[in-house]
């Protein structure tokens, strides 16, 4: 085949291709939305529905929209999973109607027993504020078990229909209830306590920072902070092991392992959740939990206390070498056989000399390097600094030292003791430890070297 043969066909492929997105798609979209509307035979309204019945083989539930929350109110007054009934809602307006089994002619004759209708294998109403219910009945297995038998308020008629409509109804507790163990906006806390094995941490917001007042005072990681409340929020239980507590000391409430107590915006009283003791005799590694709000006691997997396991590191901001970079306009790295000068001229370009004398230019490079020194994070902050990381820095691999005139605004100083990096800065005397690559992360020749070969 020719080139040119192959060329038209590809151009034909494309616009058939472009013809297939630009319009079949969206009319393809637009026949099955008009299908789902013609199978929609029954009306349920969600900001209309104020209360569902749902009975099924695992009992009979009731549920009640209060604001925009779901509240069980039988067989228990529980908080409800707001997903699954609204949820619920979305399903009843697209179950499918397959062959009818009784018309209309023959419906009231009918004994509605002979299909598991009466009574129905699942039940569910859907009932307003002020008017009618609407109400779905779903029967036995057909003979084929390839689909069960349906009818529905206002239809007089039995249909077939498949059983995964029947399924998502046939729903037992636990599915029904809410079973976050902490259930909170992150957005909206303004106050953190942590009681863990390891230690007792307390932050603050401060606007989009966090900060640490126990046990230290200084900025706390905010990213650290709001994934911690994240991971918090979206945890599960496993099982409600009681429904209220009768002797808190059982289940070790009165001295918890993991106690968290969450202040939020325009909440007088705090969100408080406790993890007690582990749960005993079983192979998995489960604790018992409760919200102090409410009377349950849960069993929660590992994953919450794993993420309770914080530390002080964690919590700490790691950008502690941050300064004012405005008006740098001279570097110094001093390494120990050598030294490379940066200075800005007066027409804003800088000048770097090397440590043999070469004069090169490399403003961008410089000006990424200052960057680099104000971005550069903390690996670790010891407990202990022994002696020889201490004496590193009287002799350092290296110090970067930045001006702004004659004002020295920051210097940071590098040495390295048991392989491993350590540093300090002018406005930051405490010892830290530095990630492995720091060196590379502020070794300007390594952005000069091109330069240089160019030169």
């Amino acid at each position: 085949m020719g080139i040119k043969v192959t060329a038209i066909l590809a151009v034909l492929l494309l616009g058939l291709v472009g013809f297939v997105f630009l319009y079949e798609r969206p009319r393809m979209a637009e026949e099955q939305r008009e299908i789902e509307v013609e199978n929609a035979f029954i009306e349920v309204q969600r900001h209309r529905v104020a209360r569902l019945t749902l009975t099924n083989e695992y009992g009979h539930f009731i549920a009640e929209k209060r604001g925009n929350e779901w509240v069980l109110v039988a067989p228990l007054e529980v908080p409800a999973d707001w997903i699954e009934f609204e949820g619920m809602i979305e399903i009843a307006q697209i179950v499918e109607r397959g062959r009818v089994v009784v018309d209309e002619g023959n419906y009231a004759g009918t004994n509605l027993a002979d299909f598991g209708l009466d009574p129905p294998v699942v039940e569910v109403r859907f009932e307003p504020a002020s008017g009618d219910p609407v109400w779905l009945f779903f029967g036995d297995d057909i003979p084929s078990k390839q689909g069960c038998y349906l009818t529905w308020s206002g239809g007089d008629k039995v249909v077939l229909t498949k059983k995964q409509y029947r399924a998502r109804f046939n729903r037992p507790l636990m599915a029904l209830r809410d079973t976050r163990a902490f259930s909170f906006d992150p957005d909206l806390v303004s106050r953190a306590y942590f009681q863990t094995p390891g230690g007792v941490y307390e932050v603050v917001r401060d606007g989009l920072k966090w900060h640490l007042v126990a046990p230290i005072k200084e900025r706390a990681d905010a990213r650290e902070i709001l994934t911690l409340l994240r991971q918090l929020k979206d945890e599960r239980v496993t099982s409600f092991h009681k429904e209220a507590v009768v002797d808190p000391t059982i289940y070790g409430f009165d001295n918890p392992d993991y106690k968290v107590v969450l202040h939020l915006k325009d909440n007088e009283v705090p969100n408080t959740l406790l993890l007690g003791k582990r749960v005993p005799n079983v192979r998995q590694k489960l604790w018992y939990g409760r919200i102090m709000s409410r009377p349950q006691v849960f069993i929660v997997e590992e994953l919450l206390p794993v993420a309770l396991d914080i530390t002080l590191n964690r919590l700490r901001y790691k950008r502690v070498f941050e300064f004012d970079r405005r008006g740098v306009d001279r570097v110094r790295l001093a390494y120990r056989d050598s030294v490379v000068n940066c200075a800005k001229d007066g027409d804003g370009s800088w000048q770097v000399v090397m440590g043999d004398g070469r004069v090169v230019e490399g403003g961008a490079n410089v000006e990424d390097l200052i960057d680099r020194v104000h971005n550069l994070v903390v690996a670790e902050f010891p407990d202990q600094v022994d002696k020889s990381a201490a004496d590193s820095l009287n002799d350092p691999v290296l110090t970067v030292s930045l001006w702004r005139g004659e004002i020295l605004v920051q210097e940071l100083i590098i040495g390295q003791a048991n392989n491993f990096w350590y540093g300090k800065a002018k406005t930051r005397r405490e010892v830290v430890m530095l990630p492995y690559s720091v060196m590379s992360w502020l070794q300007l020749d390594r952005f000069l070297g091109a330069m240089q070969k160019g030169a």
